[in-house]
């Protein structure tokens, strides 16, 4: 996220700030919201309603910018109707919209990858494979733009001169390819391959003792699993962190009197266990009203 901060450039910023703008300006009032969800209807969309972007996550982003390119021809009659002449010429501004559809496929993508790397399983190891995966992707869809070969980004259809398309791609995934040599200047898990795969004899196993060599041989695993242990239980991302924080947000509201077993309460949240409701109820007697 940080990495897409950096990197989006003034360029596509400005398209950004301008869906936010639009979204907002529909979102933000339920009358506008409603006859636009009644236009849609009526134009047979495959979608109603436009997705509110966060502050909070930029590539929740992502979403609001798919669904505003989805919907652009309703957005321009509607804007049309409600007299917002800006709007509607950037919506059929052919050089505006291939920044959109770009911006659009960019943040899927980004998006992916960045909640792949969430979840309670995930792994260290397992997050630095992803990003190696997303640098080689990065010098492939380099590569192909080049030769102006834009299908990386299907939304995006180019029918003129496509330099100053190339120009502004090349430059963003140019950006985002050193940002993350320099967010992540060292991602060599290498030395870490027999615990991907334990089973492969050429593996160099040059930290081994002799007793852990001979374990992996046997495959007995007594000590090996102590060493595996202390690399896999690092947190590569703050996701259970993350998680605590919104089942806050979502416990302590405005409507609620007292915050006094909130403790008890996200232990009951965030509890891989359920608990068994129906026999806790019945070993308590209820109240009868008089």
């Amino acid at each position: 996220e940080a990495l897409l901060a950096k990197t989006i450039g003034p360029q596509l910023k400005n398209v950004l700030d301008e869906v936010v703008k639009m979204v907002n300006f529909i979102k933000m009032r339920p009358l506008k919201t409603r006859l636009f969800s009644l236009l849609c209807e009526a134009m047979e969309s495959q979608f109603t309603k436009l997705i509110l972007h966060t502050e909070v996550r930029w590539l929740s982003r992502g979403k609001v910018l798919s669904r505003v390119h989805e919907l652009k021809n309703e957005l321009i009659v509607f804007f049309t109707l409600e007299n917002v002449p800006e709007f509607c010429e950037l919506l059929t501004n052919e050089k505006w919209l291939e920044k959109l559809s770009y911006l659009a496929d960019i943040f899927s993508h980004l998006n992916q990858i960045n909640s792949s790397m969430q979840g309670p399983n995930e792994n260290i190891l397992a997050s630095c494979s992803k990003l190696f995966t997303l640098k080689d992707k990065l010098k492939i869809w380099k590569k192909r733009v080049q030769k102006n070969q834009f299908d990386m980004s299907p939304s995006l259809s180019v029918t003129e001169e496509s330099s100053e398309v190339m120009t502004f791609i090349m430059e963003h995934l140019t950006a985002l390819e050193e940002s993350i040599d320099e967010y992540f200047p060292n991602l060599d898990i290498s030395k870490y391959d027999w615990i991907n795969d334990p089973f492969d004899k050429n593996i160099c196993l040059t930290e081994f003792s002799l007793e852990e060599e001979e374990e992996l041989v046997e495959n007995i695993h007594a000590e090996i699993g102590k060493k595996v242990l202390k690399i896999l239980l690092q947190f590569s991302t703050s996701y259970l962190c993350e998680q605590g924080f919104s089942t806050l947000v979502n416990i302590k509201s405005n409507k609620r009197m007292k915050m006094e077993f909130i403790e008890e309460e996200m232990r009951v949240c965030l509890s891989t266990i359920r608990p068994q409701i129906k026999d806790l109820c019945k070993k308590k007697q209820a109240q009868v009203s008089h």
